[in-house]
């Protein structure tokens, strides 16, 4: 993990935000290292370019990688889940797509749960792309721009002082809020109008 994470940075350090893009495409579909780190390093680099293009290009390049773990599911099947995951996580991500359908990839797109599980089962259950897509556009969206932006507020105190778990923790709270509240909306849409 030591030498993956070594690779990685020096690929940034080489490559800039093209080591950035390169990274999180890999990332969502099988390399261990999150780009968090990475962006956070960028952002916090002498000379960095805007904070809001390096979150973009973090963002497209995890996005892209999606498509790809959709694939390498569609056409690996069970037996590649199974081969690069334990039994239980699989059988959690399936009760979680068959509970939650897309919020489930949103919520993993933005938290610490391992995305490419999500994106590779996408690709395994046939899960619609567009919709894996915009949902990954979405979360990922929010989660590299929301670190972007808090390391550029807080400098390297950010590591410091914010806790990712807790900014994951109040990530959850407020997406199963919002699932709370659509389900809500959807309901009272269906039921029949009172007389």
């Amino acid at each position: 993990m030591e030498a993956l994470k070594a690779w990685a940075f020096g690929l940034v350090e080489a490559y800039g935000l093209w080591g950035l893009f390169g990274v999180a495409f890999i990332e969502s579909s099988f390399f261990p290292v999150p780009p968090d780190v990475l962006l956070i390093g960028l952002v916090l680099a002498p000379q960095a370019p805007h904070t809001a293009w390096i979150a973009t290009v973090c963002t497209v390049g995890s996005v892209l990688g999606a498509i790809l773990g959709w694939v390498i599911g569609a056409y690996g099947g069970y037996p590649l889940l199974h081969r690069w995951f334990s039994e239980q996580k699989v059988q959690r991500v399936e009760q979680l797509y068959n509970r939650y359908g897309v919020y489930a990839v949103l919520i993993a797109a933005f938290t610490p749960i391992p995305y490419k599980v999500f994106t590779i089962a996408s690709g395994v259950f046939r899960f619609n792309i567009i919709s894996m897509l915009l949902a990954s556009v979405v979360g990922r969206g929010a989660r590299f721009f929301l670190v972007a932006y808090l390391t550029q507020w807080f400098g390297r105190e950010i590591l410091k002082r914010l806790d990712m778990a807790m900014v994951a923790l109040l990530a959850l709270v407020m997406v199963a809020g919002g699932i709370y509240l659509y389900g809500a909306y959807r309901k009272r849409r269906a039921a029949p109008p009172t007389r």
